[in-house]
């Protein structure tokens, strides 16, 4: 296992930051790991790719090393951060996850896992952005949910509809769909509490 560690200063105390790569045909047992996540200890994020599958982390198959890495992360109670998406972008090949991150007393919460597009060979880069702050998310505005006032919304929609709408251009129609779409979401905000 290849890796580059630098250590930045967290909220309360620093935080290990390691870029991982493991060799395919290196078969690794929990032990290999638990050597190198000790290195990282007590507080790190080490990510990058590891070459070990698991549906766990959302693999389409579970490997030896996979398994013996999954082991490790349970009994130490690491957490994992993942894309969800293969990330090998070599046609020739099958996509499957590999590449993600291992963390210790990070919480998920703080940290954004983004597909990176730029400067890639046979897999798609992942970037994680570390926050000193949970990031919350602001739902969207959902046109149905358990709280919504039926009667309130079917009144805006009726309200906000008109007649005078003309369909002779492809414009005019695109222009009427963003009106209508508008209109139904502005209703489903008025009429939810």
């Amino acid at each position: 296992m290849q890796a580059t560690i630098i250590q930045v200063p967290g909220h309360q105390r620093y935080i290990n930051i390691a870029e991982v790569y493991c060799p395919p045909r290196c078969s690794l047992k929990s032990q290999q790991y638990h050597s190198f996540f000790k290195l990282l200890e007590p507080c790190f994020i080490a990510g990058g790719d590891y070459n070990s599958k698991h549906t766990l982390w959302g693999s389409r198959i579970t490997t030896t090393k996979g398994r013996e890495l999954a082991l490790l992360i349970h009994t130490q109670n690491y957490s994992f951060l993942s894309t969800g998406t293969p990330t090998p972008t070599d046609e020739r090949k099958l996509p499957d996850l590999l590449d993600f991150f291992v963390l210790s007393k990070i919480p998920p919460t703080s940290i954004d896992i983004q597909r990176s597009y730029d400067l890639s060979s046979d897999h798609t880069p992942i970037i994680a952005t570390l926050s000193t702050a949970i990031n919350k998310q602001k739902t969207p505005t959902r046109l149905y949910n358990a709280h919504i006032n039926c009667h309130s919304y079917k009144q805006e929609v009726s309200n906000q509809l008109t007649n005078n709408w003309k369909f002779k251009t492809t414009e005019d129609l695109q222009l009427a769909t963003a009106r209508f779409t508008r209109s139904l979401k502005h209703a489903a905000d008025l009429s939810t509490p």
